[in-house]
Order: C-alpha cells, then sequence, then structure tokens
C-alpha cells in the first residue's frame, strides 16, 4: 500500500500505479505539518510500504522538512517517495534530500515523465539517478540523529509512563513482550521496570530460577527491576505492567487507566476470532494492537479485521533481549524519545 499526502489538485497523481502494479493508494488530502503527521498519525499507518509527500502539500520550509523527514527515519523505514514536480535537481532540497538518504524525488513537470519516474521510485530498486550523488556525510549525520546502542543513547522526556501489556488469551507472549520492553529502554538511555499486576505468578518462577539480587522491593535482573508490588523504589521514565489475560467480564483497572495499552494477540486460525471479540471489549478505550508470530500471508487480513494500525512482533524467546522488535518499542514510545 502507498500513504499518499496530496493537495486536491494532485490526488488522483498515483491512480495508474493501482492499475499497473495492483498497488492500492491511500489518499490522505489537505496541507500537513509532516512532523506533527509523523508525531501523532503516522502510528496508524505502519503497515504500509511506501509513503508518497506531495511537497506542495507539506506547510514546513525546506529547512523543516529535512528535519521532520529526520525524525520520520528515526521510527519509520517505509520507503519516502518526494513529489516535487518542476524541482530543480541542482536545488537545496533536493540536495538535502539526497545526503539525508531520500533519493526517490519526482521532479518531472509532464505527465509521462512524472508516471514514469514515480514507476522507478516503486521499483525494487527504486530511483538509480541519484544514488551516486549522496554523499558520505550523510551516513555520519543520520548516525548522529539515530543513535544505536552501540554509539550512543535516546533522551527520554517522560516520567512513570505506564504501558500496560495484556494478551487476548493465554500464552501468547505477554510476559516475554513486557519483559523486552523494560529491557530495550534501559539498554538504550531511559529507565524502566516490570510490574506483575496479574494473578499469574510468573515472576516468582522467574525469581526462583534467576535468583536475582532484592533491593527495596525490588529484584534487579541483569539491571532491570522487576516488582511483585506496585510500591517502586523509584520513579522511571517508563512502568510496565504485565496484565496478563484482558478481563472478560471487567477489564483491569491497571490496563484502563495505563497511559498506553498494548493488546497481545497471535494468529492461529483458532484464535483470531478471540483477538477480535477483546478488540470489541476495548472499543471504549484507546488500545495498540500487536500481532504476534504472525505469519506474512495474513498480516493483511489482521489488518483488515482487527485494525489497520495492528503492529506487528518477531518471535521473541529471550526474556532479557534488548533489542527485540525495536521498531515496534520505537513507535510506541514516539512522543517521548528523541
Amino acid at each position: 500500500m502507498i500513504l499518499y499526502l496530496t493537495r486536491d489538485a494532485r490526488v488522483n497523481l498515483l491512480d495508474f500505479l493501482e492499475q499497473e502494479q495492483a498497488l492500492p493508494v491511500k489518499k490522505l488530502i489537505g496541507s500537513f505539518s509532516l512532523l506533527s503527521f509523523v508525531i501523532k498519525d503516522m502510528r496508524h499507518f505502519s503497515h504500509v510500504l511506501y509513503v508518497a509527500l506531495d511537497r506542495g502539500a507539506i506547510t514546513e520550509s525546506d529547512e523543516e522538512l529535512i528535519q521532520a523527514l529526520l525524525s520520520y527515519q528515526t521510527i519509520y523505514d517505509m520507503r519516502i517517495v518526494m513529489i516535487a514536480e518542476g524541482l530543480p535537481v541542482d536545488s537545496f532540497l533536493v540536495g538535502q534530500l539526497i545526503q539525508n538518504g531520500v533519493i526517490n524525488v519526482v521532479t518531472g513537470t509532464e505527465i509521462k515523465e512524472i508516471q514514469a519516474e514515480l514507476r522507478q521510485c516503486l521499483s525494487e530498486e527504486g530511483m538509480q539517478r541519484f544514488k551516486s550523488a549522496a554523499l558520505p556525510v550523510a551516513v555520519v549525520e543520520k548516525v548522529q540523529t539515530m543513535p544505536s546502542e552501540e554509539d550512543g543513547l535516546y533522551h527520554f522526556t517522560c516520567t512513570n509512563q505506564k504501558i500496560a501489556v495484556a494478551g487476548v488469551d493465554r500464552r501468547v507472549g505477554v510476559t516475554t513482550t513486557a519483559m523486552n520492553l523494560v529491557c530495550w529502554i534501559n539498554a538504550h538511555g531511559g529507565t524502566a521496570c516490570y510490574v506483575e499486576a496479574n494473578p499469574n505468578n510468573h515472576l516468582a518462577h522467574i525469581i526462583h530460577l534467576y535468583e536475582p539480587q532484592k533491593t527495596g522491593n525490588a529484584y534487579v535482573l541483569d539491571g532491570n527491576d522487576l516488582y511483585m508490588t506496585r510500591e517502586l523504589n523509584q520513579d522511571y521514565n517508563v512502568i510496565v505492567l504485565d496484565c496478563g489475560v484482558l478481563g472478560e467480564q471487567r477489564i483491569q483497572e491497571d490496563f484502563t487507566q495505563a497511559d498506553i495499552r498494548l493488546l497481545c494477540g497471535s494468529a492461529m486460525p483458532y484464535e483470531l476470532a478471540g483477538f477480535y471479540r477483546a478488540m470489541e471489549r476495548c472499543k471504549d478505550i484507546p488500545v495498540q494492537p500487536l500481532g504476534l508470530f504472525v505469519p506474512d500471508d495474513i498480516k493483511s487480513y489482521l489488518i483488515d479485521i482487527i485494525s489497520n494500525d495492528i503492529l506487528f512482533a518477531d518471535t521473541s524467546h529471550n526474556l532479557l533481549d534488548s533489542r527485540a522488535n525495536e521498531k515496534v518499542t520505537k513507535t510506541l514510545l514516539r512522543a517521548h524519545i528523541f
């Protein structure tokens, strides 16, 4: 799917691609602040393959546009196609786009020329004409803007932000998801703790197996604070609550009162009905659905029947994996990290 942010005058520009390449186009029409869209709305379209931007629909200046694109690239990796009809290839904006890795730039003026350039942008290799002009300095700048686990950390702007994780059924991976989230935050410049907010007593088994040191009310395992109680030793950037299975008759208070609610489900044929029913029970509160262990060939089906903003996580079998599903974690925390 192509997400297309455009003016009304250019709303039909990509229609030929739906016919030629069977690529559906989701059109959003109007004037857009790209930075605001990335922060507030992009998460609803994390399933798309390409993002096409009509330069005339973006309200930022050239300099502001580049900064907004850098913020986009920090969180998302869908290919960007910039449509800037008639823009000189030696202009400041084209140069900045190329240096920052946006090489799929449409600058033609005639419709046939524009369509030919769009076909190149959406080919497997993408547009080639600007690849040789990309400067090595762009890589350095991108690394500085997007810190990695090896050479940089993120800044977290939240305090005691509560993320509640619940599952649509037993054994869908709620505890592993919650633990991995805590480990990623602690490994990337933030502070987070895990709180067992369900009666499953999984944490007791973890403590028995790993024998972590206890400090105050926290069991400290590889630098991660784990709690059986809501009485925490200190403030954290993020508190991750493991809520177990979503309540059938009454949704847990820990889940409903959290700042971010993550609802996990897997996608075996006999599990889909339970996922759908759980989403229905949450219809009065905002939730972020997360598909665990979902085969690629049915992801589009879940997007249709569960939610168009569902996120998909890869399999993780390590409770203390600080690198698991980094893209999902950054999407959840996009408003609180830079």
